[in-house]
């Protein structure tokens, strides 16, 4: 059943690529700079609506679906695309893509290349979906991965490709810490929405007036302790910033590291933002009893 399964994964990877990459191919080998623009435009728009489409497809044929869920799609989809675009973006900064011969070849395994990378994290996002809230640790883990991944590989895509020491001025650190500020801006923005979604007690629950206010003050405890935590880190009376994140990052590298790095900063964080809010609302919950 397994080998099954798996060669239908396959096969349904192999019928993507059929449906989503030959248009922008041949768009690319035309070696027209508007063509070659579109083509990246329209394979990114495929790589996203194939899936979906074949998905339903199935779905409205009474067959199980080799492909993921919308929400997965898009979730998986944007985050694995982003992490493709920062390869391509660094592909095109190398002096052989100026060569024909090379640049179509690098480009077609490029495609195939992120087709297989969405699909995966879109087969991951729903096989998490599937297992949230199952465990013990689930509370710590299904907040960073609702949160984390897409403004993590959204900054990671602008920072991933390689600067020349000739090539790096002034301008070009401020506008990289300019990136970096803006990205954990967006990362606040999907964190308190994680914490307010995600934390928040439902209506079916038998929960009692007090306990439901001080489950909805662990969030609010939960939010400080995560503004607090970003003020010391970008506030200007502090170098923590310069010193220690911006030195950690190995931004315009070509590092895949520049993906993770962010990751782990917002993970520690929401994690120990997240420790603090369950110790507060057990010390609110004990003292009432």
């Amino acid at each position: 059943m397994k080998n099954s399964t798996w060669r239908n994964q396959v096969r349904s990877i192999i019928r993507l690529a059929i449906w989503t990459v030959p248009v922008p191919f041949g768009a690319f080998a035309s070696d027209k700079s508007l063509f070659a623009s579109l083509s990246l435009l329209l394979f990114l728009i495929l790589s996203i609506t194939m899936p979906v489409t074949m998905g339903r497809r199935q779905r409205k044929q009474g067959e199980r679906s080799d492909y993921a869920s919308l929400p997965a799609v898009l979730y998986g989809g944007f985050v694995a695309m982003f992490v493709g675009i920062g390869v391509l973006n660094s592909l095109m900064t190398q002096s052989y893509w100026q060569t024909y011969s090379i640049r179509l070849p690098l480009f077609t395994l490029w495609m195939i290349g992120t087709l297989i990378l969405q699909t995966a994290a879109a087969w991951g996002v729903d096989w998490w979906r599937a297992h949230q809230r199952q465990y013990w640790y689930s509370e710590f883990l299904d907040p960073l991965l609702y949160a984390l991944p897409l403004p993590c590989s959204l900054m990671g895509m602008l920072l991933f490709p390689a600067v020349d020491d000739s090539e790096v001025t002034p301008s070009l650190v401020i506008g990289v810490i300019g990136i970096i500020g803006f990205g954990f801006i967006i990362m606040t923005v999907f964190v308190l929405a994680t914490f307010a979604g995600y934390f928040f007690p439902p209506k079916k629950a038998a929960y009692t007036g007090w306990e439901r206010g001080v489950r909805i003050g662990r969030i609010v405890v939960m939010a400080l302790a995560w503004m607090v935590v970003q003020q010391l880190l970008f506030s200007n009376d502090t170098t923590v910033f310069r010193e220690y994140v911006l030195q950690a990052m190995p931004v315009v590298q070509n590092n895949p590291f520049v993906f993770v790095t962010p990751f782990l900063f917002g993970a520690v964080i929401m994690i120990g933002s997240i420790a603090l809010g369950n110790v507060v609302m057990g010390v609110c919950l004990r003292y009432r009893k």
